[in-house]
């Protein structure tokens, strides 16, 4: 259980609504992380910011990939069926991969680039979500 509200998008401040109607846009649904950034606009845009940021130096079955083996060290239900759904949904990879990328592992054979040693997963003292 959360314990922190979570805005809906009508009730997150008008200024950050056209930002979470951009979120809702590009995956379709509205994830709680870009939720509870809503709560201050300038939070949400810093967040969007990061992540496009980070969409150019890994292409998205990658991110994808980091994000499912992250969420799976670390334990946390609701980040590993967010990224899964991500990962299977927008970047497209099957559930096969999914299922290999929670154990570090992929279908798809050596990535197009190394992928840096400090997105190896590591278990975090609390998540996000909890």
């Amino acid at each position: 259980m959360s314990r922190l509200a979570i805005p809906t998008r009508d009730s997150a401040p008008a200024d950050s609504r056209p930002l979470l109607d951009a979120v809702l846009k590009k995956f379709g649904i509205i994830p709680n992380l870009f939720r509870l950034g809503a709560l201050s606009p300038n939070t949400l845009a810093g967040l969007l910011s990061l992540n496009e940021a980070n969409s150019k130096s890994l292409d998205t079955k990658t991110r994808s990939r980091i994000a499912i083996a992250v969420a799976q060290v670390n334990g946390c239900d609701y980040c590993l069926s967010a990224h899964t759904y991500i990962g299977t949904n927008l970047a497209k990879l099957t559930a096969e991969d999914a299922a290999l990328n929670r154990k570090g592992a992929s279908t798809d054979g050596p990535m197009p680039r190394p992928v840096p040693p400090f997105v190896s997963p590591r278990k975090l003292p609390n998540c996000a979500a909890r």
